[in-house]
């Protein structure tokens, strides 16, 4: 019986095409001034506050009771006293749409989602009593 080895070498050689066309437009881009402060640039971005702050009004409005929505406002030391439930969505709305609180308001989902795995979990959702 013969033993026979093969190796097979196989080689690679990669090459990079630069397109310095494109490399150009995009530099162009970065260094025009006026490029985000296009009109149409700010009136899409509007629109797009406008979608997620309607986004943010019907998840609240369905998925969350009266007293979650008072420990939300509580966590953010909000004054709530004698709301409804549409007050408190506007305030937690306007709240969280505020760049200065947006390490709290990520802290608080943080925690939220938290809380929601302990009580999903059967063995801790016994010790969880928040949002009963």
């Amino acid at each position: 019986m013969m033993d026979s080895k093969e190796e097979n070498n196989l080689k690679c050689d990669i090459k990079e095409n630069i397109n310095n066309n494109q490399m150009n437009d995009v530099e162009s881009i970065l260094n025009n001034e006026n490029f985000f402060q296009d009109k149409d640039f700010h009136d899409e971005f509007q629109f797009f506050d406008e979608d997620n702050i309607m986004a943010q009004h019907i998840d609240y409005f369905e998925n969350y009771t009266v007293k979650m929505l008072q420990h939300i406002t509580n966590y953010y030391k909000i004054s709530k006293t004698k709301l409804k439930k549409e007050q408190l969505i506007q305030l937690i709305i306007q709240f969280e749409n505020q760049d200065e609180n947006s390490e709290v308001v990520y802290n608080r989902k943080r925690m939220w989602h938290y809380i929601t795995e302990l009580k999903n979990d059967s063995y801790f959702s016994k010790f969880v009593l928040f949002l009963n």
